[in-house]
């Protein structure tokens, strides 16, 4: 009884080196099985994607006009502005950063009230095929504290290159309820 509970448990870790393809890259991953993609292309996947993060990124000449967002917020937004993925991608993506509310172009210059401890743009990005995953920390307000007092959250972004392009997205995000009426904390 006890030879074959010990053949039971080695079996798999026999078989593991012969069903392995490459060992683990951690800028690359795992190779996915059928996965021809070779590490200089893996490589230029994860580029494509992390250039998406990038400050002031072109984000729309990143995009492939095929691009499908899985982002249900953006989806809902396409669906109400009767526009396809990408063309809902471009209003939203499209142009400088400041015309789109992004950076410290406030008026006023520097942004009002305590801000978070910087953090890198992520904290690793595994490319697997065509598939980049992206796994990224940010600081948020804790609401049940003052401002300024700030906790560690992680959200991921995963993203399908093809031929240099984005052509698909994956997040966390959801569908938020409208705001209460009268504003919060009235």
């Amino acid at each position: 009884m006890k030879k074959m509970m010990w053949l039971a448990l080695a079996l798999p870790l026999l078989a593991a080196p012969a069903a392995a393809q490459q060992p683990f890259n951690p800028t690359i991953g795992f190779p996915a099985a059928g996965c021809t993609a070779t590490p200089a292309e893996l490589e230029e996947n994860r580029k494509v994607a992390l250039a998406f993060l990038a400050p002031n990124a072109d984000r729309v000449a990143l995009a492939d006009p095929t691009y499908k967002q899985h982002n249900p917020a953006f989806v809902k937004g396409a669906r109400e502005a009767g526009m396809s993925d990408y063309d809902y991608f471009k209003s939203r993506f499209g142009g400088p950063a400041a015309a789109r509310g992004g950076g410290a172009a406030r008026a006023g210059g520097a942004p009002a009230g305590p801000q978070p401890p910087a953090a890198a743009p992520y904290e690793f990005a595994v490319a697997q095929c065509d598939t980049v995953f992206i796994l990224r920390k940010q600081f948020r307000q804790d609401p049940t504290l003052p401002a300024g007092n700030f906790y560690e959250a992680y959200s991921f972004d995963a993203f399908r290159v093809r031929n240099g392009k984005l052509v698909e997205h994956w997040d966390m995000a959801v569908i938020n309820p409208p705001a209460p009426a009268g504003g919060r904390g009235q």
